[in-house]
């Protein structure tokens, strides 16, 4: 992440592991019988200049994560595969 950039809190994340459980839980994988190596090997995040967050399962786009700047500070906005931006 960029020093300067809006970082995701607590309770941001926790929503992001959340949604990143249903997609692959939609796309079949049975998450509990997935090793720590399994997860590390398959998903990736690219982290954009704005440290906009794409996840990625086996190459395969599942989550994007974008910090949208207002008054009252930043606002994480999520786009699941199905999700039109």
């Amino acid at each position: 992440m960029k020093p300067n950039e809006p970082k995701p809190n607590a309770q941001v994340a926790a929503r992001i592991e959340e949604l990143l459980r249903e997609q692959l839980e939609e796309m079949g994988v049975t998450i509990k019988n997935l090793t720590p190596d399994e997860i590390s090997q398959n998903m990736k995040c690219h982290i954009g200049p704005d440290n906009s967050l794409s996840y990625f399962w086996k190459n395969r786009a599942i989550l994007d994560v974008i910090p949208e700047q207002t008054e009252d500070g930043t606002n994480w906005r999520m786009f699941t595969k199905e999700d039109d931006i």
